[in-house]
């Protein structure tokens, strides 16, 4: 029988198991803070991407705004220049007004007289063209009653006019006067009434109401000769526009 003598300490085994568990402990712990490293470290990479596409949106959101806002203010502008336009095309005057009132002075009849004249820019209905009339017709035969009337509406100046007049037989003969004048359409009286002009006195008082013809700067031509005076009283004239 052989003796196996050992000249290790006792404790050696034991340290030495415990060194090298130690070993893989420091190995296993450092490949796991590596691994913790880069997770937090992908992290911070992906905050700060996404942080910069945030503020990239952000940065597109307030471009767009500003762009939104600028057509807006085009618009506006847009719009408020459109309406000066048509502001200007409405107040340019076609026809002179001096014209108009010598117009319904001179087709006065003897011992009558305007009190007031009332001139409004207002929308009227107006018939459309022929073709689209035509038009119309077809739809009014096929639908009945479901068909609307062939009419447009545009901006037109109408009159309204006070007088007096001894008796109505003048007012027959200024409404009359006013009708065949071509620079007048829809000549309409309003109400004819006896009114106390002073004591003893009665007289007519009338309103009646028309609109100025489309085509009366044709009608008067390219020039507009002065008007003859009038042999009837002044009027006192108003105008609204």
């Amino acid at each position: 029988m052989i003796n196996v003598i050992n000249f290790l300490p006792n404790d050696y085994m034991e340290r030495r198991g415990r060194r090298r568990a130690n070993i893989v402990c420091l190995i296993i712990g450092g490949v796991a803070v590596l691994g913790l490293g880069l997770v937090v470290a992908l992290a911070l990479v992906s905050m700060f991407a996404s942080a910069a596409m945030r503020a990239v949106v952000e940065q597109q959101y307030v471009d767009a705004s500003q762009q939104i806002k600028q057509l807006k203010d085009l618009e506006e502008r847009r719009t408020g220049l459109v309406h000066k336009v048509e502001l200007s095309s409405d107040l340019l005057e076609r026809v002179p007004r001096s014209h108009l009132l010598a117009r319904l002075t001179n087709c006065l009849p003897q011992r009558a007289s305007l009190t007031g004249l009332v001139l409004k820019l207002e929308d009227v209905p107006v018939p459309v063209q022929a073709a689209a009339a035509a038009e119309q017709d077809k739809a009014a035969a096929k639908g009945g009653k479901n068909a609307k009337a062939a009419t447009a509406k545009v901006k037109a100046w109408t009159f309204r006019v006070d007088g007096l007049a001894p008796t109505d037989v003048e007012v027959a003969e200024y409404m009359s006067r006013l009708s065949t004048d071509p620079l007048f359409r829809e000549v309409d009286l309003q109400f004819s009434e006896e009114f106390p002009y002073r004591e003893g006195v009665t007289m007519r008082k009338f309103q009646m109401s028309f609109r100025l013809s489309p085509d009366a700067e044709r009608t008067l031509g390219p020039t507009v000769a002065p008007a003859a005076t009038a042999t009837a009283p002044a009027p006192v004239a108003k105008g609204e526009s």
